[in-house]
């Protein structure tokens, strides 16, 4: 019991001074099925193998593989453990003890972003269909806030991801796939990007590459200047679908540049810097060994997530160990704590933001 207790009050203080006011701002990063393997980890030896679809294994060692964990988890997500584990709170490694991981039993995408937004779980969804969500969300609750109404905006790489916020009847601009971007004031560099995208082959038929949620995110966030942005990354896990390991291990690595420069950029811009608070999470894991491909219900550790915070007010606690478990549908919650705003979801369960 002592222990749970000094276990409950380490955590305590790792969101205390960042809940919202009136100058609070809040980017919401999920990278669709990065496994906690990797992120804590890095690149697993067995994997490196041409059987994994490995294009040259000499090459992808060299860039990846390193003697230690430490080691191998820099050279992969070098932002991540160079800058995060300083200033904010990492948690999922479950070598450690510090778990996080799904309420739903599905342990795909939608039903995944579907939890973290809604903060419950709906039985009834199951598939990846993108249909409209039918729970009121935290972003919409957000939305209609006077803080932070009209300045709530949503990119994502995959189509199905903004009907997971049933973006518009929250009333949220929000563009996934192919759709071009929502920015009230476009700059010439995202205008150039759109005619990119149009011209891009349709690798994917419902999803496009993370450069281009990455740069028509950024732009945004520089020429509209909302409080409130989630943007969606899917490379890591169409890359594992493909069987591709050192391209789903280079999409990781992409990604860790991407949430860099977002850093960099925004805390270079008077309007975000020192205001905001950065959350990055996935929305499902995946198998083991062979099985790092899949994720469902039928593939074991697929359950498994991690979280990272950092940004204004994070207690820098750094990687977290022996803290128990939490859950993905607790981020609605620590979305709502870290905004100030009052979130109930449909099924009348407030549950306790992460770290409080």
């Amino acid at each position: 019991m002592k222990r749970i207790i000094v276990i409950l009050l380490s955590l305590m203080p790792l969101l205390l001074s960042a809940k919202g006011d009136k100058d609070t701002r809040l980017v919401i990063i999920t990278i669709d099925g990065l496994r906690w393997q990797e992120v804590f980890g890095g690149a697993e030896k067995n994997l490196i193998d041409k059987d994994q679809g490995v294009r040259d294994v000499e090459q992808c060692r060299k860039t990846y593989w390193r003697s230690t964990p430490e080691e191998r988890r820099e050279a992969l997500m070098p932002f991540t453990w160079g800058t995060v584990a300083k200033q904010g709170i990492l948690i999922g490694n479950r070598n450690v003890n510090s778990m996080m991981q799904l309420a739903n039993k599905t342990n795909i995408s939608y039903p995944g972003y579907c939890e973290m937004m809604t903060g419950m779980v709906d039985e009834a969804i199951t598939s990846n269909d993108p249909v409209n969500n039918p729970h009121r969300n935290v972003l919409e609750a957000a939305n209609e806030d006077a803080r932070y109404k009209g300045k709530v905006v949503m990119y994502g790489s995959w189509k199905s991801t903004r009907f997971a916020i049933h973006n518009e009847q929250a009333g949220i601009p929000a563009s996934v796939s192919y759709e071009p971007a929502v920015a009230k004031k476009p700059s010439p560099r995202l205008k150039l990007a759109e005619r990119m995208l149009e011209g891009m082959p349709h690798y994917w038929r419902s999803e496009h590459f993370d450069a281009f949620t990455y740069a028509f995110a950024l732009e945004t966030l520089l020429a509209d200047h909302p409080k409130v942005m989630w943007i969606s990354f899917g490379d890591c896990d169409e890359w594992a679908h493909a069987r591709k390991y050192d391209l789903y291990l280079d999409a990781a690595n992409g990604t860790d540049a991407f949430i860099r420069d977002i850093y960099e950029t925004l805390e270079g811009d008077k309007f975000y810097r020192g205001k905001t608070v950065y959350l990055v999470t996935c929305d499902h894991g995946r198998g083991f060994g062979n099985e790092w491909t899949s994720h469902g219900s039928g593939t074991k550790g697929s359950e498994a997530t991690w979280l990272m915070l950092f940004g204004k007010g994070i207690y820098p606690k750094g990687e977290t160990s022996e803290c128990g478990s939490f859950f993905t549908q607790q981020v609605a919650a620590t979305i709502a704590s870290i905004l100030g705003i009052d979130f109930t979801p449909d099924n009348g369960v407030k549950l306790q933001p992460i770290g409080m």
